[in-house]
């Protein structure tokens, strides 16, 4: 995402058309308690792209054929988690905001609660 400085301050921006998909919801993470991890699951259907408004923000994502990718996100970076990919975030530094686009409206039956069952 574009980050752009001056004397006034900094300001972020995210445009929706170069999306990989049109985001349905938005949520944030924050006040996240030190050492703690969130996300550890996966969606059936719901694409997420997970960036980085305050700090910073380390990761993991898996996918069904044994891959995995670990990231670390600052300010302005994101990334996007396909459906049936693992998630697992961590390292949240002091103070940070995460934000994640979501390509569907929060429906719990849709959740993968093991990454086991990623190819199921």
């Amino acid at each position: 995402m574009p980050i752009h400085r001056d004397s006034r301050g900094t300001l972020v921006v995210a445009e929706f058309a170069p999306l990989p998909f049109i985001p349905r919801r938005l949520f944030w993470l924050l006040d996240i308690t030190p050492g703690e991890t969130r996300a550890n699951h996966a969606h059936r259907v719901c694409e997420q792209l997970v960036f980085v408004q305050a700090g910073s923000v380390s990761g993991d994502i898996s996918s069904p054929d044994g891959g995995s990718l670990s990231f670390h996100l600052d300010l302005g970076d994101w990334v996007v988690i396909p459906t049936r990919h693992w998630l697992s975030l961590r390292d949240f530094a002091p103070r940070s905001v995460v934000g994640v686009f979501a390509s569907h409206p929060f429906d719990a039956e849709e959740y993968i609660e093991s990454p086991d069952d990623l190819s199921a």
